[in-house]
């Protein structure tokens, strides 16, 4: 795979990850949301709860227990509601947790293969620079030695 090509794939997969986090933190939000309005809903239906079951004992006429028993019952069905809708969005958190990590997951196998290749072309390079020395050192000692001087003679000559 060329460097560019791989350097393209981890601008894509960074792109990827840092859509997929804005999803995640949007997904969380909703969920937050969703759970503060059960227990406002839950706070609500138990206040009610409490309000008839004190005003129980007082006259009441029967129609009207009739509509707080039924407002009461659809309030109940709200929370249900509400809890499942909760529910609901806590997966969809678990499940866009699960997509940052696979998309960070895979952008750090890109970037980790981008070093391996930087560490391979710098490998390259230390070989390459290596046999240039010594090579350069080869004809040194084969000038010296074809001008009839000792090289390790020039070697000593030239450290002091």
């Amino acid at each position: 795979m060329e460097a560019a090509t791989l350097d393209i794939l981890i601008e894509l997969a960074k792109a990827k990850c840092d859509a997929a986090q804005g999803r995640h933190a949007a997904v969380q939000r909703s969920a937050e949301q969703a759970q503060a309005y059960l227990a406002t809903l839950q706070q609500y239906a138990r206040e009610y709860d409490e309000r008839a079951r004190s005003q129980t004992g007082e006259d009441f006429d029967i129609s009207a227990q009739r509509n707080e028993a039924a407002f009461l019952a659809r309030l109940q069905l709200a929370v249900e509601a509400q809890r499942s809708e909760v529910e609901r969005r806590a997966g969809a958190v678990v499940v866009a947790a699960r997509e940052v990590a696979h998309c960070l997951q895979r952008r750090k196998s890109l970037e980790t293969l981008a070093q391996r290749r930087i560490d391979a072309m710098r490998r390259r390079e230390a070989r390459r620079d290596q046999r240039t020395t010594d090579e350069f050192g080869q004809r040194a000692r084969a000038r010296a030695t074809a001008a009839g001087l000792q090289f390790d003679a020039l070697q000593e000559g030239s450290d002091t």
